[in-house]
Formats: C-alpha cells, sequence, structure tokens
C-alpha cells in the first residue's frame, strides 16, 4: 500500500513542556482498552493513581477524571508522569497518535497532523510546507474496495487541480476560494448527474458583510475554553470599518500563504471523504469557515491592538481547530445543516 505525507510529517516531534498551549488539558483523555490492561494491573502506588481516576463518561467512553481541566498525570513541570513512571510505550492510543492523523482509503493511505497542535500548526503554516508531499510504500497489504473506483480517481483528480490553484502565488485568498468553489461545484455536479450554476461572492466585503453572523454561529457551538468564548465574545461586539478592512488587506497579504496552506488542510484532510457521502460541498463549507472565522477574528485582534504577531494568527487557527475542528458535536451540527 502506498502511503502518502507532508514532509513536515516526519518532522514532528513533540516538544512537551515548551508548549504554548497543552493536549494535557481541557480535552477528555481515552483510555482504549490495551491501555487499561496495562493501567488495571500496574503495581506500587502509581498503579493506584491511574486505577482511581478513570471512569466511564456519557458516551460510554473509559477517561481519566481531569483535575482543574488538566489530564491528572501532567505533572506541575508540565510532563507526564505516565510517560515518566511506566514509559512511552505505556502512553494510551490518544497520547500515543496525537496529533497524528491517519486517513485510510483501502488501496492507499495519507497522513496529516491537526492543526490544533502549536507545534503542527507551526510546521504546517510554514511557507510552502503543504507544497511538499512525499509517496512512500509501505509494508501493509491493500484492502478490499468498498467504493466506486470511478469516483475515487474523479475526487483525486479535482483535488489535485486544486491544489495548483493554491500553488499559483499571483493568486490571493479570496481568489483562491472562488476557484475552489468553482471546481467543487463542478464535481458535484457530476456526482449528482445535474448541473449546478450557483454563483457565490468570495471576497472581502462578503466575508466581512456576515461577519456577525459567523461569530454568532460560533458562539452557537459547543464551547471548551474561557479564552475562546472570551475571544468570540469580545469579536461579536467588533464591526469593521472600512479603514481597518483595508489595513488588514494590506498587512495580511504578506500572509496570505498561511491561509492558503489552512485551505489545503482542509482539502488534503476532508475533501476524498466525499467517496462516502458523495457531497463535496461539505468539504468545501468546513473550510470555507475555518478560513472566515481565521479571517474575522485575526482582523478584529489587529484592528484591536493595532498589530498582529504571528503567534496571534497561529493561536486563533489552533483555537478554531481545538474548538470546532476536534469537536464531535460542532462537526455533526455544520455538516447535518
Amino acid at each position: 500500500m502506498k502511503t502518502t505525507y507532508h514532509e513536515f510529517y516526519k518532522n514532528f516531534s513533540c516538544i512537551a513542556n515548551l508548549c504554548p498551549d497543552s493536549c494535557c488539558k481541557e480535552w477528555d483523555v481515552v483510555v482504549d482498552d490495551d491501555s487499561y490492561i496495562k493501567y488495571k494491573n500496574a503495581t506500587g502506588s502509581f498503579g493506584d493513581k491511574l486505577r482511581s481516576v478513570m471512569t466511564i463518561d456519557q458516551d460510554g467512553d473509559r477517561i481519566f477524571t481531569l483535575n482543574n481541566n488538566r489530564c491528572p498525570f501532567w505533572n506541575k513541570d508540565m510532563l507526564c508522569d505516565i510517560y515518566i513512571n511506566l514509559g512511552e510505550n505505556a502512553l494510551c492510543e490518544t497520547c500515543k497518535r496525537f496529533p497524528r492523523i491517519h486517513l485510510n482509503y483501502s488501496s492507499f493511505e495519507e497522513k496529516i497532523l491537526s492543526l490544533a497542535c502549536p507545534e503542527a500548526l507551526r510546521l504546517m503554516l510554514a511557507k510552502g510546507a503543504m507544497q511538499k508531499l512525499v509517496t512512500a510504500e509501505n509494508n501493509t497489504e491493500d484492502e478490499p474496495c468498498d467504493y466506486d473506483t470511478y469516483v475515487i480517481e474523479l475526487l483525486l483528480n479535482v483535488r489535485q487541480k486544486i491544489f495548483a490553484v493554491l500553488s499559483n502565488d499571483r493568486l490571493g485568498i479570496f481568489d483562491c476560494l472562488n476557484q475552489i468553489y468553482g471546481l467543487c461545484l463542478s464535481v458535484q455536479s457530476q456526482l449528482d448527474e445535474c448541473k449546478y450554476n450557483a454563483e457565490v461572492d468570495f471576497s472581502q466585503n462578503a466575508f466581512l458583510a456576515s461577519c456577525q453572523n459567523t461569530i454568532k454561529l460560533l458562539l452557537s457551538l459547543d464551547i471548551m475554553t474561557d479564552e475562546w468564548r472570551n475571544l468570540l465574545n469580545k469579536a461579536s461586539k467588533y464591526q469593521p470599518s472600512e479603514s481597518d478592512k483595508k489595513a488588514f488587506e494590506r498587512y495580511i497579504s504578506k500572509y496570505e500563504y498561511e491561509y492558503k496552506n489552512l485551505m489545503y488542510y482542509y482539502i488534503f484532510r476532508y475533501f476524498l471523504n466525499s467517496i462516502d457521502s458523495y457531497d463535496v460541498m461539505q468539504c468545501f463549507d468546513l473550510m470555507s469557515l475555518a478560513v472566515k472565522s481565521a479571517y474575522i477574528l485575526q482582523l478584529f485582534l489587529f484592528a484591536n491592538g493595532g498589530e498582529l504577531t504571528l503567534n496571534q494568527r497561529h493561536r486563533v487557527i489552533g483555537l478554531y481547530s481545538k474548538e470546532v475542528e476536534h469537536s464531535y458535536e460542532n462537526i455533526e451540527f455544520l455538516t447535518s445543516n
């Protein structure tokens, strides 16, 4: 079987206590069955602690009980006590894998990192990072395909066209969105065997005309962190002026590659899911909401502070991924409406 990933995938390494955020806080840690057996049989006082903090959540998953929104094994030095006491192999699958995402399409597989991890996000938003793909053979045999091979080839071909759009340095953020929308609509027409001619205006003015509705939508979703809620609440009271729009447009023109990489990430991760749903526009809608949210919130921070740092730009995108993309409830809501 062939595996495709970006060069940065193999360069990723957890930076542990140097991380500006942590996957050891706010999120529930699901304990898989194999790890549960290890923890159940662990000896000494550490084994007693492992067993004392495991519980079953409302979804029936076995999890660690958080302590002040922190994993109980994330110590004061911001390091993992399970790793320290039992070794890397004792980590549960959730902690071993994150932020690595494995996408299996039976006859081939792809790998990507999660934008919710600050170090992974740093690697993925670097200029040109998304254009450096590697394809290699692995030792896994192909699995029987239970999908239409014609459709997967159609999706792969259109995806390459989208990647070509995003690789074009002459195209700006909104040019890319317009062209990607047209390509998605075209393949949706083929899948549905009917002609769609809907036109949507992707421009700065169109984005910002509905900025309050976008913030309202984000506030209506499940929210995990006070940081995200506070940012949205402050942004909900902001209406960009013409001077703010022009100033931000000049500023962000130097970092349009970050938005293109964000689009690339969503297309790489979600576009081929259409082999099951036959709904290409679902992927486009998820991508465009992520881009629109980043643009609006970065504009707000820029106008509010008079400038915008790299850390602020990245934090907005990372928080969105953590709060929206990594919430099953939020993604289910967005894809069913």
